[in-house]
């Protein structure tokens, strides 16, 4: 069985929108969804979200199997939060984001950056106050962006979708390949069976290229290599920069 893990935050309310991503993505794949907390406090269990009383207030007929797994391990609570990911090696991960850029970005480290650059499995960022691909429960990915920056990318965040798409019956959509620059190349990709792929071209700064292109996606799908220099540690790279200014959510896909 599909594993589908939810890195749980400390307050219900500000879990509540990855989560239910998490959970629609889970029923639509009849998938399993363990919610992963780091804590040492005896009551961590009952302040993570659970499925059934979300899938109350959706009216669901499905039903997902649910687990809460509560982690302690080391003093920080990301190192915690990767250390049962590990264990638990799920197919996805889902976990919330701020917006946050610059100086605040680089003293207040983001827990879902950590996530996706140390994690071996695709890792889906939903932004606080993002728009939502899930309407009580039922999944929309109509639109989907792919930014290309080379075809190697291009492919494996196709490849990413495929799997996202596993086992749902959700209709055929377009996947916009995005490119920034000269290059007009369209590689031969491997699309989800019955979706459309269009060539999108744009200039300037890559992040705002792809947000502006996302206007009215439903989610971004971008492979990334992961910081790889001081400029990256302080400003954050391509697909980080995306994560905090995107206005959908966001499938971070780890090249190795």
């Amino acid at each position: 069985m599909t594993t589908i893990a939810h890195a749980a935050a400390a307050h219900r309310e500000e879990d509540r929108l990855p989560f239910e991503h998490a959970l629609a993505l889970a029923m639509a794949s009849q998938a399993r969804l363990v919610s992963v907390h780091a804590s040492s406090e005896p009551d961590a269990e009952h302040r993570i979200l659970g499925a059934d009383e979300v899938l109350r207030a959706w009216n669901a007929e499905s039903r997902v199997t649910h687990d809460k797994m509560v982690h302690t391990c080391c003093d920080d609570p990301v190192d915690t939060t990767l250390d049962a990911l590990r264990r638990l090696q799920p197919d996805l991960v889902v976990v919330g984001t701020h917006a946050r850029s610059g100086i605040a970005r680089w003293m207040m480290a983001s827990r879902a950056e950590a996530l996706a650059e140390n994690l071996p499995s695709p890792t889906l960022v939903v932004p606080m106050g993002a728009r939502s691909f899930v309407n009580e429960g039922a999944v929309k990915l109509s639109k989907v962006v792919i930014p290309a920056g080379d075809d190697a990318c291009a492919k494996a965040s196709c490849e990413a979708l495929r799997r996202l798409l596993h086992r749902s019956s959700l209709p055929p959509g377009e996947v916009v390949l995005l490119r920034v620059g000269g290059d007009d190349s369209m590689p031969a990709l491997p699309l989800p069976e019955g979706w459309t792929c269009r060539l999108e071209h744009a200039q300037g700064s890559i992040p705002e290229a792809i947000t502006g292109a996302a206007q009215d996606a439903d989610l971004i799908v971008m492979a990334t290599h992961g910081q790889d220099s001081i400029f990256d540690a302080f400003v954050g790279t391509n697909t980080e920069r995306v994560f905090h200014a995107a206005p959908c959510p966001v499938l971070a896909v780890p090249l190795v």
